[in-house]
């Protein structure tokens, strides 16, 4: 591909390697980046790599912003990709730069990180990529705020025996609990949901938990969540619209057998 300094065009990903940051940050085939750090970005995929490979020697992050099924979204991105590149057309290109102008920008420090799980189902969890300072001062109330009850009703049982045996076994127990939660509350957080069915799918930065889930649920439509401030999911109006249109066809079929019995007049 010819490349020049810059270019009416953006780069749209054709293929992605195993194991590269493209797919640990979940990036899909057909996915377009518009922007490096709220910059819209047509340089090319060579000058793209080397920006990226870039922050890895530097040790620093960047805000790459994503256009997938018309839905714009941020990723927290510090190494290159490891994607193939095809480009959009001028076409594209200038539509997607007027649909960009639109949308919000933030800095990096005004976002957090927040990583998506999901069942089969669509069910998902969403969570903070970053340590929390209640799970190690108060474990019930980090569990309360992750909406692990089962856990915090184990927890309350276990301080509550330990205080009965002993009160320096509870403090005990209480700072070793407080100690591990913290450093490893994010694998417990991944090791929960994985227990209940639920796989890593997304990667995103927003500014909070319910912007997260408002981004989830525009690009997983039926994208359901146990806790949110969003309504529930609307069904799909093919799937709907499916349905009437086949008992409407019996409802037709049924109108339209004759019965052996009955006299047909023609």
């Amino acid at each position: 591909m010819s490349e020049t300094k810059e270019g009416n065009f953006l780069l749209k990903i054709n293929k992605i390697n195993g194991g590269s940051h493209a797919a640990n940050n979940f990036l899909k085939p057909d996915d377009i980046i518009v922007a490096l750090d709220n910059q819209i970005y047509t340089f090319g995929e060579k000058q793209l790599t080397s920006d990226l490979k870039e922050l890895k020697k530097s040790n620093q992050k960047s805000i790459l912003t994503v256009l997938r099924d018309d839905i714009f979204f941020n990723l927290l991105v510090e190494n290159s990709l490891g994607c193939k590149f095809t480009t959009t057309t001028a076409e594209e290109t200038n539509k997607i730069k007027s649909d960009y102008l639109s949308q919000e920008v933030n800095d990096l420090d005004e976002l957090k990180e927040f990583i998506g799980m999901r069942d089969v189902y669509r069910n998902y969890e969403v969570i903070e990529n970053a340590n929390s300072l209640s799970a190690g001062i108060f474990p019930p109330l980090w569990l309360a705020y992750s909406q692990k009850w089962w856990l915090l009703f184990l927890f309350t049982a276990i301080m509550a025996v330990s205080l009965s045996v002993n009160i320096y076994v509870f403090f005990l127990g209480w700072l070793l609990t407080s100690i591990y939660c913290y450093k490893a509350q994010l694998n417990l957080l991944f090791s929960f949901s994985m227990l209940e069915g639920k796989v890593f799918c997304v990667k995103l930065l927003s500014k909070s938990i319910d912007e997260a889930q408002k981004t989830i649920r525009k690009l997983d439509p039926k994208s359901k969540f146990k806790f949110s401030k969003l309504p529930k999911p609307l069904v799909e109006e093919v799937e709907k619209d499916k349905k009437d249109n086949n008992v409407n066809k019996k409802d037709s079929d049924k109108e339209n057998i004759v019965d052996e019995n009955q006299t047909v007049i023609v």
